[in-house]
């Protein structure tokens, strides 16, 4: 009855099929609409995209927002890569506990938090009977936050980052200080450890007279390790012979070595209370061959050696 109107409708229903998604309700009744349903039709596939578009918008959204938290993840996992473990109380107590030490902090007299890599010393208020503590191979920066370590008697801070010594005045029953393996330049703020009886300070950067001054107010230190810094001028002597108690010195790796004539000799000489320089003892027999040496050259060394062969 009415032919006009059938072809529209065809050529709707071409279009409706390629924009309306299958499975969509607003498309099955529009197919079953009568002839005259075209100009409906047409309204339903104006409105229909409308529908179809909200679904991409609301995924874009939550993708959107899954980016965003796991960059805020990603942000937080750098952070933490980035400040290093902590020597937090849950992991003291958690180490105290897996090297069978006592839970409660007081009780332990030894700490062992080498190789941990943190990067500062905090959190041991607790640990007032602490006599060792171990923070060797760490990444450490400053002496600091030892207030409570009072009855410390020895501290191992070898290979870490520092750059100063410093905040040591609490300890004051110290009598073991190892700081070899870092970056130091000056040897200072040691006379406040009236005790203090052996210093390690290897591989660091002192290297001249004025950086090791400090050690004369060092009156009680007896085991002095110099060797492997950057010390040249045989001025050094003068300070080392004015320590009292001075009885073992290593000085390997320095230049100095090679800028002291008749080294070994010179040193045992001027160094009266000697009993072992680098890498072996200075024995009596040593010493006094050395001081013949001094009073008459090789003849009366040679002389001095035979008499004790002798004896």
């Amino acid at each position: 009855m009415h032919p006009e109107v059938s072809e529209p409708t065809a050529e709707w229903g071409e279009k409706r099929d390629c924009a309306q998604e299958p499975g969509v309700p607003g498309v099955e009744e529009s197919a079953g609409d009568h002839g005259n349903a075209g100009q409906g039709g047409r309204k339903e596939e104006i409105n229909d995209p409308k529908e179809t578009c909200a679904g991409p918008s609301d995924s874009e959204q939550k993708q959107s927002g899954d980016s965003r938290s796991d960059a805020c993840l990603a942000h937080q996992r750098n952070d933490q890569e980035d400040h290093g473990p902590r020597m937090t109380k849950k992991f003291l107590q958690k180490l105290c506990k897996q090297h069978k030490l006592y839970i409660t902090p007081a009780l332990n007299d030894t700490l062992y938090l080498h190789f941990k890599g943190f990067d500062r010393i905090e959190n041991l208020e607790e640990y007032t009977g602490l006599r060792c503590l171990w923070l060797e191979s760490n990444g450490i920066q400053r002496i600091e936050n030892l207030e409570a370590q009072t009855e410390l008697r020895c501290l191992f801070l070898q290979v870490n980052l520092l750059h100063k010594i410093e905040n040591l005045e609490p300890l004051q029953k110290l009598d073991a200080l190892n700081l070899s393996n870092n970056y130091i330049k000056t040897i200072e703020n040691l006379s406040c450890l009236p005790v203090l009886n052996t210093l390690q300070i290897a591989h660091n950067h002192l290297e001249t007279v004025e950086d090791i001054q400090h050690l004369k107010e060092c009156l009680k230190l007896c085991i002095l390790d110099l060797s492997h810094n950057r010390l040249s001028d045989p001025e050094i002597l003068s300070i080392l012979e004015s320590m009292p108690d001075l009885r073992v010195l290593n000085l390997m790796g320095n230049p100095v070595i090679r800028h002291i004539p008749n080294y070994r000799r010179t040193v045992t000489i001027r160094l009266k209370h000697l009993t072992y320089l680098d890498d072996r003892p200075v024995f009596p027999k040593d010493r006094a061959c050395a001081e013949a040496w001094a009073r008459g050259g090789h003849a009366a060394e040679k002389e001095e050696r035979e008499q004790w062969e002798n004896r």
